[in-house]
Formats: structure tokens, sequence, C-alpha cells
């Protein structure tokens, strides 16, 4: 991997590059000895050209699964502003391509986004903008429809599984015991999306949703029912109606609608 980089991470120093690898690969390791991570689907990412991950959000664990799915391509992320206010900390996830985005509209880490999609790199969102309160997906937010716009880069939809039995949101701290799975589903053309914005985003997220039950599903025959717990994360999405408030969003600026849908750890 090391003598790839011009491909894997366009733009970057050799240095940093090597330090991702390093960080992604120390985290991986640790994530399958404590949870046994596993990893399906890394060949449906393609290997040049920019392009927009979209997952569901589950834990604050979540960046290593999808680090782990998406290695061979050094993905970049959305993260909370606040996320930096330790300079320390805020310095570590920087240099594990962390684009920092503030609570109110952000449009400079909007265009550094695209700037990094238009470098030919990936980039990793979570439309639901925030964690996960229960285990299941929340409904996409239209931001993400005018990030695909905008880009015209392939859309590659991720699900994982495990990171809410690991670490909800309630907790402060995650449990030790558990199981961690991640899927790539297959690359969407963003014209597919552009073309149908609302339909789109639906379609999107159910994706998302069924790699979510594949990997909900293998846990639970692996674990034999241990894992993960019952709960609203048991059932497959259906499609939802568009709502009058949904409608109303097409009434608000680019910027607010794409920074609501990309806050990545709220």
């Amino acid at each position: 991997m090391f003598h790839d980089f011009a491909r894997r991470a366009p733009g970057r120093t050799v240095l940093q590059a090597v330090w991702w690898d390093f960080i992604a690969l120390f985290c991986g390791v640790v994530a399958r000895i404590l949870y046994r991570m596993k990893v399906v689907g890394a060949h449906n990412i393609p290997r040049t050209g920019g392009v927009l991950l979209v997952g569901n959000h589950q834990s604050f664990l979540d960046p290593i699964p999808h680090a782990a799915v998406a290695y061979d391509r050094q993905t970049a992320y959305i993260a909370r502003s606040t996320l930096f206010h330790n300079k320390y900390f805020g310095a570590l996830i920087a240099s594990f391509n962390a684009i920092p985005l503030k609570e109110k509209s952000d449009s400079a880490a909007i265009k550094t986004a695209l700037q990094v999609l238009a470098q030919g790199r990936c980039l990793l969102i979570y439309p639901e903008g925030g964690r996960c309160d229960d285990g299941a997906i929340a409904p996409f937010q239209r931001g993400v429809a005018l990030l695909i716009r905008r880009a015209k880069v392939p859309v590659v939809p991720i699900g994982l599984e495990g990171g809410f039995d690991i670490w909800p949101s309630s907790q402060k701290l995650p449990r030790l015991g558990g199981r961690l799975e991640v899927e790539a589903g297959e690359a969407i053309d963003p014209e597919v999306l552009i073309n149908d914005p609302d339909g789109g985003i639906e379609r999107l997220r159910l994706a998302v949703d069924r790699l979510r039950m594949n990997r909900r599903e293998s846990i639970r025959r692996s674990t034999q029912g241990r894992f993960p717990a019952n709960g609203p994360g048991d059932q497959l999405l259906v499609a939802a109606p568009v709502s009058d408030s949904a409608r109303a969003n097409h009434s608000q600026s680019p910027s607010s609608q794409i920074n609501s849908s990309i806050n990545a750890n709220a």
C-alpha cells in the first residue's frame, strides 16, 4: 500500500499518508481484538477518483470500521468543530483527515469537503445529522442531495452494525464486549440521485439500512443471538413519504442544508 499513495491519498504528503495508515491499522487491530470487527464489500469502493461515502451513525467508534472498509482510499471525515477545542485531540483527528464543521452554517467546511472530492479523494458523511438514539436509522436530511449535486461523484452506501450496543449516545465510555461489522454496497451513479432528489435520497437511505441489516443478521448468527440486543434496529426501514418539513427545506440556503446533513459527530 505504501507505494501507492498518489492514488490512495492524492494531495497528501507521504508523511501524512503513512500516519493515516498507522492510525487506521492500529485502531483496526484493537477493534478486531475487542469486537471481532468484520469488514465486507471493500472492493465496491472505486479505486480512483472522488467518492462520497454515506453511512449510518451509531457511535463515536464509527470512523474506525469506516476507515477499515475504505482503507484503500484514506477517507476524510466531517467532524463537529467542538471536537477540535482540545488542541491536542483536534490535531490528532485533523491528522486523520477530519474536517471541522461548526454547528451553524459553515461555508468554509463545505468548500473544503468539495475540494477533497475534487482532488479525487474519499469523503465520509453521516446524513442522519448525528448518532442514532436506538440503533435504527433516522431519516436522511436533504442537504446530502445538494452535496451530491455539487460534487457529482459516485456515492457508496455503507451499513454499520454493533456500534450502538457497544457505545450508545447515553453512555460515556464504550463497553468492552460486543461485535462490530461494516459493509460497503455497490457505488451509485450520482445522476440517479440528482435526477430525483427526494426519491433518490430515500433510495440511498434504504440501501444503507439493507447493508446494516445484513451485518445485524451476521452478528446474530455468529453470536447465536447474544448480540445485538433486540430493539428498534431489528426493523428494516420502508420508504417514508416526503413531509411538509422536507419540502420546506427547499427554501433553505444550500449551506445550511448541507451543514445539517453532514454534521458527523453530533
